[in-house]
């Protein structure tokens, strides 16, 4: 059971160096929009979304946290509380963040793609602080 619990810690650990590097990757792409190709680009965005920020906090919810509210001591359990309390605030920026593009339409105006920009910062915030917090308090007593 240890090798297995293992495992998934090691795997989350391995992707939260894969988010940062993403998320800089997604930072670039979000200024690189291109009014003429905003389809694609939500497209693109909500793959990217889907790949590296909810199916990430679908493992973690459903492999590393209760891992954690069974093994750890009552402040990782805290923290777990925490970290699912964010996921649920992060998951509701980025639903509405997308919302936000689709919005818009295949054409955007030069003040909603600086609305564009202004939001997407704020979910790039909240996704790396989420991050940063677990890579800080979670995962190195683990």
């Amino acid at each position: 059971m240890k090798d297995v619990r293992m495992d998934k810690l090691t795997k989350a650990y391995l992707d939260h160096g894969m988010i940062s590097e993403e998320m800089t990757f997604f930072k670039k792409f979000v200024q690189g929009i291109d009014a003429d190709e905003v389809e694609h680009y939500l497209s693109k965005l909500r793959k990217f979304s889907e790949e590296y920020i909810v199916n990430h906090f679908k493992f973690e919810e459903e492999e590393i946290f209760p891992l954690i509210i069974q093994y750890g001591n009552e402040k990782e359990r805290k923290m777990v509380q925490l970290l699912q309390q964010e996921h649920i605030k992060i998951l509701k920026k980025l639903e509405e963040f997308m919302e936000q593009v689709a919005s818009y339409g295949a054409h955007p105006t030069k003040k909603e793609i600086e609305e564009i920009m202004l939001s997407s910062r704020e979910v790039l915030e909240m996704v790396l602080l989420h991050a940063r917090k677990e890579d800080t308090c979670l995962f190195p007593n683990l």
